[in-house]
């Protein structure tokens, strides 16, 4: 009996010490040149941060999404999102609070946006950004239901909208991203 006590404690304590391990650290950040600077998986809180929020908010707020637009992303909730952005990075701060204002207006569900920030050099805390030729900021990266990348939208849209960009994404006929090799 007691060494079945004991495997049970022995096991319990390695499970909870794998799951610890396992769990995800988001919202880091780091400072360069006294510029502090987002690395790594976010949130969207952590934009609240003082270093952050002015710019984020402002465009946020100023942003009029092209509601006629919105029509092309009625399928959008069948995808996810994967947005690699620099929070250093004027296009960045341009477009990431423009997508979320486009998000919030289709109700676009939380957990299928994942947001990535990355230094200077593109790369971020735990290399989420390697094999995904992330070379400009911000990265749009459109996944099917199969995780299978169906388009993306690199630094800009081509189109000179977001709304219109995804759009044209979801519905088969993505338009050629910015800085593609193809």
């Amino acid at each position: 009996m007691k060494k079945i006590i004991i495997l049970s404690l022995f096991s319990a304590l390695a499970f909870t010490s794998y799951s610890y391990a396992q769990a995800k650290v988001l919202n880091q950040s780091i400072t360069k040149s006294g510029k502090k600077m987002l690395v790594g998986e976010f949130e969207r809180k952590a934009l609240e941060d003082v270093d952050f929020k002015k710019w984020y908010q402002e465009e946020y707020d100023t942003y009029e999404v092209e509601k006629p637009k919105l029509a092309g992303l009625k399928n959008l909730q069948n995808y996810t999102l994967e947005v690699f952005i620099g929070t250093w990075c004027p296009d960045s701060r341009r477009e990431l609070p423009r997508l979320y204002k486009i998000l919030d207006d289709i109700k676009f569900p939380e957990n299928k946006l994942t947001t990535f920030a990355v230094d200077r050099q593109k790369k971020s805390i735990n290399g989420e950004e390697v094999g995904k030729n992330i070379t400009h900021v911000p990265t749009i990266i459109v996944y099917d239901k199969n995780k299978k990348e169906v388009g993306r939208i690199v630094e800009s849209p081509v189109s000179g909208y977001l709304e219109e960009d995804l759009a044209q994404i979801v519905n088969g006929t993505p338009l050629k991203p910015n800085y593609s090799n193809d």
